[in-house]
């Protein structure tokens, strides 16, 4: 690998060996890039400029190996409204529909509402999604390739992207740690939003389940912007100001009654 090519084409691999090891030291990249120790320690000292690492002596660590919070934390936060954003992300889905599933609490949720489909395919990137839709033998159940972060069942790494680049989906439902009107969807984890992405936009439609806290937030790792996303569902609690900036911007936005999910509605007030 010459020099050229590690400044453009390497940052992915080591945020990759930060997530399986933690931290990793410069000679260990010398050996395994064959570069002189001058050159590794501009190329992390430009990554951490970047806040894509923390430099240390002699080499560097995570910056984010435990930013992302674990699933069953995430899954007693904000319980009714992500059960009324995933009733309303059932209406977009259709018997015999190729769907896209990411990670996340909302899109566990989602899976309950799954469970009664038929004749449709899954692709995923969670273990933990998976798990929840295979209980419904009407469903065919794909999931990536790659390292599964133990805090949250996603599975990522440099070809966790393959399953979404060789199949499409009709629709594609992701969550995500924070949303705003500059960057759109964004994940705590670099590598997790990666492959967020990657599942993203192996779909023809691109839903973001957002439950109202995550609105005007930023995170570290922007997955889709705006002009990317065919709607974003959140819930009733959200600031209508803010609801109202987002689609002046051009978004389609669905608000979920967070009390009446059964009852849920598409918000029609644009």
């Amino acid at each position: 690998m010459t020099k050229k090519d590690f400044f453009q084409n390497t940052e992915s691999y080591i945020i990759h060996l930060l997530e399986v090891h933690t931290k990793v030291t410069v000679q260990e990249l010398c050996d395994t890039f064959h570069l002189a120790p001058s050159t590794i320690r501009k190329k992390l000292a430009d990554m951490e400029k970047n806040g894509l690492l923390i430099r240390t002596h002699g080499g560097a660590i995570s910056v984010d190996a435990n930013r992302d919070e674990p699933m069953d934390k995430k899954s007693l936060i904000n319980i009714p409204q992500k059960k009324a954003i995933a009733s309303v992300a059932m209406e977009f889905v259709t018997n015999g529909n190729t769907i896209a599933l990411g990670g996340g609490s909302t899109v566990a949720e989602l899976c309950v509402y799954l469970l009664k489909l038929k004749d449709s395919l899954i692709l995923t990137d969670s273990i933990i999604v998976a798990n929840l839709v295979m209980q419904n033998h009407s469903l065919e159940v794909r999931i990536n390739s790659g390292i599964v972060r133990g805090r949250t069942g996603c599975v990522v790494g440099p070809n966790s992207g393959d399953l979404f680049s060789a199949n499409h989906a009709d629709k594609a439902f992701i969550g995500c740690d924070a949303f705003n009107l500059e960057n759109g969807a964004c994940s705590a984890n670099i590598l997790v939003g990666e492959v967020e992405r990657n599942l993203l936009m192996c779909a023809r439609e691109k839903y973001i389940l957002c439950d109202s806290s995550k609105l005007d937030r930023n995170s570290i790792s922007p997955v889709a912007s705006l002009d990317e996303i065919t709607a974003l569902i959140t819930d009733d609690e959200a600031d209508p100001y803010y609801i109202d900036k987002l689609r002046e911007a051009g978004l389609e936005v669905y608000v979920a009654p967070v009390f009446r999910a059964k009852g849920a509605y598409r918000d029609r007030s644009i």
